[in-house]
């Protein structure tokens, strides 16, 4: 059930440049140098707002699992596929349990659910209270903290509560799970009181964990704020078979104002973000505030009242899910309408896209970018779903020439498709960058099926108008296209569409084969035209 708004709902769907404030109020204390830190889909700056493109959204799926868990706060993208873990599929966290949804009963959700991009739900996990592998204070109540560590294990917050009400509300933890979902780990100390949301950072085996906690000191005695949130930094040690070990626990930042909340249940330090030149960014529902906290990666001591204050006001409405834009630039989501605001690093809001229209104040939390980085997957705990924000379909058709034009045309330009033999699978089809070329089952021969957010994780090959495919080391006679449902044309070879794959990273890479995702499997493909479905 949508949390009731406690801002008045603004509807806002278009870009705007220079609103909102960006006065720093308060410094973050440095003990270190800044170490130089790459944030996942973070990439070199583009000359305008990510948002301002964004102008259409899809319903992908429903999140309400069998159990009938409602309110999805957290979201997380699976890097890689293992156990039940689909590549490029997403994560999404319950927070609130059926029973308790008429109530608006929070901190009782269990389960995590997985999302393809067409759609299909499958169950991750059920976590029971009674089972845990360790100590969590209160129980589980499922956050928006919610991250896949490497070795396939999902962390998860947990912000429990007895009845569903912010007076009964406990520390809670984290809780590790497996990938297969079962769980094998709680992690539980002095410095994590209400874990609320997370961001990480991973290298090899180990990982660089934040947390914002938003309960710190326990429920408030009424409405009133308390400064003393904060936002912890856990080095974690994982791999295949080697369950996260915490390394050392640091408290970054302190003195962040928290507010108990009968609609909310807390409203506080939520949304985190890590820039690459290691400032960590952190959303404060209390104040509709951006803090950003120097040096995150390696300070020892914690920045006082959050850290600098970025941004403030503006178009911010109890910003809650935060993520950072191929751009570099900070995309918030409102809780106190249904808008995402983007932010420059130089406190500037240079963007507002509305994502919800229906259900509006209270319907959104977590959000992730999109793996080909041309949307933003996001979740709708008014309407129980997982929406992804994308670019809109052009307003009229491309036009074409006339088969009678007596105007010369422009010499036929070519995409190059070739042959590469990669060590798991053989001599295979690749694109002019090298990059492994797979068929999708469903698609049953000259049909493209993989359309909207399946093509955003396997993009299609496509023809630009004029455009022909060649490749010198294939059969001409098995090269060809067929129509794209969404415009253009897909290269076809032997009668199949050709995709790409986005988990994979660079050329030569082939993650995607022989894997169960949107509804059907992947395979790649061999210069004979054979399909090769063997791993």
């Amino acid at each position: 059930m949508p949390r009731t708004p406690i801002l008045a709902l603004v509807g806002v769907a278009l870009a705007v440049a220079g609103c909102g404030s960006s006065k720093s109020s308060s410094s973050s204390s440095s003990t270190n140098s800044a170490a130089s830190v790459s944030a996942p889909a973070e990439s070199t700056p583009s000359s305008g707002p990510f948002l301002a493109k964004l102008t259409s959204v899809s319903k992908i799926a429903s999140t309400v699992p069998s159990n009938g868990d409602v309110n999805p706060y957290g979201i997380a993208l699976v890097p890689s596929s293992v156990g039940k873990l689909q590549a490029g599929q997403v994560l999404i966290s319950n927070f609130n349990a059926k029973e308790s949804a008429k109530e608006n009963g929070q901190g009782t959700g269990t389960t995590i659910v997985q999302v393809s991009a067409a759609g299909k739900v499958s169950l991750f996990a059920t976590v029971d209270a009674k089972s845990l592998p360790g100590n969590c204070p209160g129980g589980v109540g499922l956050t928006t903290a919610l991250n896949v560590l490497p070795g396939g294990y999902v962390v998860v917050g947990s912000l429990p509560t007895t009845n569903g009400k912010s007076a009964t509300a406990k520390y809670g933890c984290l809780i590790v799970l497996d990938s297969e979902g079962k769980a094998v780990e709680a992690i539980a100390s002095k410095n994590i009181q209400g874990p609320w949301d997370s961001t990480a950072k991973s290298e090899g085996s180990k990982t660089t964990l934040f947390v914002s906690n938003a309960l710190n000191g326990g429920a408030a005695k009424g409405i009133h704020t308390i400064d003393n949130s904060t936002v912890l930094r856990i080095e974690l040690e994982s791999g295949e078979n080697q369950t996260p070990k915490v390394l050392s626990e640091t408290v970054i930042a302190d003195g962040i104002p928290w507010v108990d909340s009968a609609e909310a249940l807390v409203l506080g330090p939520t949304g985190l973000a890590l820039a690459s030149d290691g400032t960590l960014y952190v959303a404060s529902t209390d104040g509709n505030k951006i803090f950003a906290v120097s040096e995150a990666m390696t300070r020892t001591t914690p920045a006082a009242k959050g850290g600098t204050v970025l941004t403030e006001g503006g178009h911010l409405k109890e910003p809650l899910g935060m993520v950072l834009a191929p751009n570099g630039n900070i995309i918030t989501s409102n809780g106190g309408d249904g808008n995402m605001v983007e932010t420059t690093p130089a406190g500037q809001q240079v963007a507002v896209q509305t994502a919800d229209k229906k259900t509006g104040a209270g319907s959104l939390f977590g959000l992730v970018v999109a793996p080909e980085g041309n949307g933003i997957y996001f979740v709708d705990d008014g309407e129980n779903t997982v929406n992804l924000l994308h670019e809109g379909q052009p307003a009229t058709p491309p036009t074409t020439t006339s088969a009678t034009t007596t105007t010369p045309s422009a010499p036929a330009k070519s995409i190059s498709v070739s042959v590469r033999t990669l060590p798991n699978v053989g001599a295979v089809l690749v694109n002019a960058e090298g990059h492994t070329l797979y068929t999708f089952a469903p698609d049953q021969h000259s049909k493209v099926t993989c359309v909207s957010a399946c093509a955003a994780v396997w993009p299609p090959l496509k023809l630009a108008s004029g455009e022909t495919a060649t490749g010198p080391q294939l059969k001409a006679s098995l090269l060809g296209s067929d129509p794209d449902p969404e415009g253009g044309s897909v290269v076809t070879y032997a009668g199949w569409p050709l995709y790409t794959y986005a988990a994979d990273g660079s050329a030569g890479q082939d993650n995607g084969q022989a894997i169960d995702a949107s509804g059907g499997h992947w395979y790649v493909i061999a210069a004979s035209g054979k399909v090769i479905t063997t791993n």
